[in-house]
């Protein structure tokens, strides 16, 4: 039998069960999802015009980016007569370097709840206008003084159904790191923030004793599979790897996973012990156009904005109000649906606002070592 927690497709296995067969249904739908929910139109239209004005939308590539695209720029420029110009992947360094020059390139950016909190202590962002920005459309953590949410996502484990079988799937961290029973190249993002925390719990550490992280610990555990692991450094490689075959089974976001289904990748997710994360959108300090780059993010969090790039991502929106409109069949691939919610584990970005940067330091050391 399948797991509690697994969501899976193969488009070439015509002997599934009924529930995968379900779910093949479903993605075949998925695709047009973005037309099927009835979608208010947003009391944020914008009736101010910001004609002949630019911004710079800055986020992570792939289906994520073309989402954000459609569901929140478009609508904006339609609106205002802005232009706004897409540009990316976004580079926590590039940001870093424009910033202090005084001069950035990019107004919008779509950065983790990490790079937030260590943005603020390093003064990157301008601070959110919140005449602007409706604050009461945002769930109350969601709304800082420095970002808005753009989207609540998750890691999951994810396998290949050509590789695996259903039944017989890595299901957990730790069967990421057994060789045996699963053999073949695995896939881990290459980034300290996560990567840690499942070497942790693969090696047998629980939620509640995970902070403060063993560093230590954890590097000796990835050391035990180092030699198999493929290093994905944006979202979109991840399901490159995972469809191309270039690897088994590894590390994916829960949207990844989704879009991947939706196009016939023979992919399967688990939700157990899924970490939950958070994406936010920031204005640069520095922006040569805060004012518009406000009513931006103001239009992003809107019902509408909101519900039409969840139904294209399967990423939980932050606005409770979207719920309303996105499409029911979507619900079993979101992080925060209650069952998945209770599996997954919160990473602590405030504990990583303070370590972020020298454990960068020694994530780097540790891979070229």
């Amino acid at each position: 039998m399948m797991s509690k927690g697994l969501l899976a497709v193969d488009s070439n296995d015509s002997t599934l069960p009924a529930a995968n067969l379900r779910r093949r249904t479903f993605l075949a739908g998925a695709g047009a999802a973005m037309a099927s929910a009835a979608l208010p139109i947003s009391a944020a239209a914008q009736t101010k015009t910001f004609s002949g004005r630019k911004l710079v939308y800055v986020s992570w590539g792939g289906v994520y980016q073309d989402s954000q695209k459609l569901a929140y720029c478009a609508p904006f420029a339609a609106e205002t007569g802005a232009r706004v110009i897409q540009d990316g992947p976004m580079n926590e360094a590039k940001v870093r370097t424009m910033v202090g020059a005084g001069s950035p390139e990019w107004d919008v950016c779509d950065v983790t709840d990490t790079f937030l909190f260590n943005g603020v202590t390093n003064n990157l962002f301008e601070k959110i206008d919140y005449q602007i920005v409706q604050k009461n459309k945002l769930a109350p953590d969601y709304a800082q003084d420095y970002g808005v949410g753009n989207c609540v996502w998750s890691y999951n484990v994810c396998y290949s159904t050509k590789a695996f079988s259903n039944s017989n799937g890595p299901k957990t961290w730790a069967d990421l790191f057994d060789l045996k029973r699963f053999p073949g190249k695995r896939m881990f993002r290459n980034r300290v923030y996560a990567t840690l925390e499942i070497a942790l719990l693969a090696d047998g550490v629980t939620a509640d004793k995970l902070y403060p992280l063993d560093v230590d610990r954890a590097l000796r555990k990835l050391d035990t599979i180092r030699d198999e692991i493929t290093w994905w450094n944006t979202p979109s490689q991840s399901q490159q790897f995972i469809t191309d075959g270039a690897v088994t089974c590894g590390v994916i976001q829960n949207g990844r996973a989704f879009d991947a289904a939706r196009k016939g990748a023979s992919i399967a997710i688990e939700w157990d012990q899924n970490l939950q994360s958070l994406d936010y959108l920031v204005v640069l300090r520095g922006s040569k156009d805060v004012e518009a780059a406000m009513h931006l993010l103001n239009r992003s969090i809107q019902e509408d904005a909101q519900a039409r790039f969840v139904n294209a991502t399967a990423y939980a929106p932050v606005n409770p109000g979207a719920f309303d409109y996105v499409d029911k069949p979507l619900q079993p691939w979101l992080p925060t649906q209650p069952e998945h919610a209770k599996l997954g584990i919160t990473m602590n970005a405030m504990w990583w606002n303070s370590q972020l940067e020298s454990l960068n330091e020694r994530w780097n050391k540790w891979r070229l070592g």
